[in-house]
């Protein structure tokens, strides 16, 4: 199972703040990729929130297997983007599109085989400071049902801290002999997500968020959801203040032109 991470900043905001936009981006790469797509692309924004760090636009697709998600930060420039998925996923192929559909300053990306992944590998997350990326792999004794899923997924955001601002989306990747039970959940702070091979029996689950998680809870939490699991938690995101310097001097380029004024 591939999984490819892409953290990207110092992009264009009102490109990142664009529902089509990011409709078309997502709809590119699950089309230019052949991924197969169990359900056409759903965009959350998330404009009237409390916390203006969070305002944004998240984007996902359930796939065979995965997901694809966009989680755009339009105030920061920057964009967090994840491909799970079971079969060929190309990396490059992936880049080039995000690359040329938001151009960035600073582009960073990892491509993990989720059933080889060491947690002492954690290569460009070394010096992250954004938030928490939890990766699960677990064996569950029991086939879940769809009603298991989305009582999961209603009701972990509020037990691990986080804020829902959808109800779930739980599918079968086929009406007929599925392969996988897949769930998606997004959050302010980004997405919880889970995939059931019913094959194997074993059960990948992500938690993102671009905020703190008490790993006291999320331990006590995820310990009683499966016969046994073992995890990896990743930090995403790259040195918080640059971004917020950069929005900054986005902020003094535009009162420039108000002092000209007033010397005149």
């Amino acid at each position: 199972m591939i999984h490819i991470l892409i953290d990207s900043y110092g992009c264009n905001s009102e490109r990142m703040d664009n529902l089509k936009d990011v409709y078309e981006v997502i709809n590119n790469v699950v089309y230019k990729m052949q991924l197969n797509a169990i359900m056409p692309p759903q965009l959350i924004p998330y404009y009237y929130c409390p916390d203006p760090e969070d305002v944004g636009i998240s984007a996902f697709v359930l796939l065979q297997g995965g997901h694809f998600t966009i989680h755009t930060f339009p105030q920061y420039g920057c964009y967090f983007a994840d491909l799970l998925y079971d079969g060929f996923a190309n990396a490059e192929i992936l880049s080039n599109i995000l690359k040329r559909e938001f151009p960035c300053s600073s582009f960073f990306i990892k491509r993990i085989d989720r059933s080889e992944f060491d947690g002492g590998d954690m290569g460009m997350y070394q010096s992250a400071d954004f938030g928490p990326h939890y990766m699960i792999r677990a064996k569950s004794s029991k086939i879940p049902t769809i009603d298991d899923y989305m009582e999961i997924l209603d009701h972990l955001p509020d037990q691990i801290g986080m804020h829902p601002i959808t109800r779930p989306c739980v599918l079968k990747d086929t009406i007929n002999n599925p392969t996988y039970l897949s769930g998606i959940a997004v959050i302010a702070e980004s997405h919880i997500a889970m995939h059931y091979n019913y094959e194997t029996n074993e059960v990948l689950m992500d938690i993102f968020s671009c905020k703190e998680v008490d790993d006291e809870k999320y331990e006590k939490v995820v310990t009683t959801m499966f016969d046994s699991f073992s995890d990896v938690k990743i930090k995403r995101g790259r040195k918080n203040d640059q971004r917020k310097d950069s929005q900054e001097n986005k902020y003094e380029s535009h009162r420039n032109w108000q002092e000209v004024i007033r010397k005149g």
